[in-house]
């Protein structure tokens, strides 16, 4: 038995919807959500190119999920929409079987929202079993506009997301901030971490096996903090690929590449803005105390 609350010849149920959308397994939606979950709400925006999650912290940190409508089995739109939901209720909903990363098990879901006023209603089926979660809504709040300067990219660098997580492994996630020095010379890319206990730093070369492509138009020397790289090692476990830019006002951009397991592309992206800016020119020459990847 499977639930089928809109078709296209149902003209009853067509018209009490402006949200309906069908995945094959829920646990592709969980994945991708779960690699924003920094913060315990999530705006959402329905559009006619795919669903939008929003998820910020303290106006200095953004997280952004794309899930393309082509990822949906299914996927109809009346109008745009705007919502604000409890994170992880949502995510509970979504693995209310108790699906975990490694599980086989195949969970259909379907999403159904009737307007402002009315709860997101999901239908989830596992061996013809039905769970019928119906989520109450918020009203949206204004997100972040970072006015990210694309036309003023000062560096964009491609990796290997299982080489980036590796690399961010080599330094202490615990400390108080983390430099980024990116520049032409060697090593060209150096992430360090400073805090009470000392430093530690890892080097990315233009010739590592990781870095798939490096532009660098002027020496970059920011401060971030550590707690924002502490959120992507989520996205980072299930991306393959993953970009990092930074304009001229310091503004730290990274997008990760997902592919579903039907190999279906589906993009989370940050923003991360920088606690200050180091003046002086830190030495970028390779030192013992640094490792590489």
């Amino acid at each position: 038995m499977s639930v089928q609350h809109l078709t296209a010849d149902d003209d009853e149920n067509a018209n009490r919807y402006v949200l309906a959308a069908k995945l094959n397994n829920s646990k592709t939606l969980a994945s991708i959500l779960k690699a924003i979950h920094f913060s315990d709400h999530a705006t959402f925006c329905g559009l006619p190119s795919g669903l939008k999650a929003i998820v910020e912290d303290f106006q200095c940190v953004q997280g952004n999920a794309f899930i393309d409508a082509q990822i949906f089995q299914s996927y109809e739109l009346i109008k745009n929409i705007r919502f604000r939901i409890h994170l992880n209720t949502l995510l509970e909903c979504l693995n209310i079987f108790g699906l975990s990363e490694n599980s086989d098990s195949i969970v259909a879901l379907q999403i159904y929202y009737m307007g402002e006023g009315h709860p997101l209603q999901l239908y989830l089926e596992e061996h013809g079993v039905i769970t019928e979660c119906s989520i109450k809504l918020l009203d949206a709040d204004e997100t972040i506009d970072f006015e990210f300067q694309t036309e003023n990219i000062l560096a964009k660098i491609m990796l290997k997301a299982d080489g980036f997580k590796e690399a961010l492994s080599e330094i202490d996630l615990k400390a108080d901030c983390i430099e980024l020095l990116i520049s032409e010379q060697n090593p060209q890319f150096r992430l360090i971490a400073n805090g009470v206990g000392g430093s530690s730093s890892v080097d990315i070369t233009k010739t590592s096996e990781i870095m798939e492509s490096f532009l660098c138009t002027q020496t970059i020397h920011n401060r971030y903090k550590t707690q924002f790289f502490q959120y992507i090692i989520k996205a980072l476990t299930i991306a393959t690929k993953v970009s990092l830019r930074i304009d001229g006002r310091g503004i730290l951009c990274i997008q990760f590449l997902i592919y579903t397991e039907e190999d279906k592309a589906s993009l989370v992206e940050y923003f991360f803005c920088p606690s200050d800016e180091i003046d002086d020119q830190t030495n970028m020459q390779t030192n013992d105390d640094s490792n590489q990847v």
